[in-house]
């Protein structure tokens, strides 16, 4: 749900990207001024980005990262020989073993 202050940040970025498009067409706004439409159109939409809340998995992980860690193992596994693979596996099995 979008808050007032979402609201009234998307109604001021709205406002100045009209502002910003009748100055390109009349001409008459001067250089410092477009560049102070631009400037605080990118904060306010910086504003909205920070609210959204980012996606995330059931365990509250990043999604971004739990498909960059699937990609990343599968990866690694075509990469490695399968006696190396093996010399992992048995070394991650002892380690298992020894902490319980």
């Amino acid at each position: 749900m979008i808050s007032t202050r979402d609201n009234d940040t998307l109604r001021t970025l709205e406002k100045l990207s009209d502002q910003l498009d009748s100055a390109k067409e009349s001409s008459a706004a001067t250089t410092k001024e477009v560049q102070h439409a631009r400037q605080t159109t990118e904060k306010a939409k910086r504003d909205v980005r920070r609210k959204r809340p980012k996606p995330s998995t059931e365990d509250g992980k990043s999604q971004a990262a739990v498909e960059l860690g699937r990609k990343g193992g599968a990866a690694r596994a075509k990469k490695l020989t399968k006696q190396r693979r093996s010399a992992v596996a048995k070394k991650a099995a002892r380690t298992r073993w020894k902490t319980l």
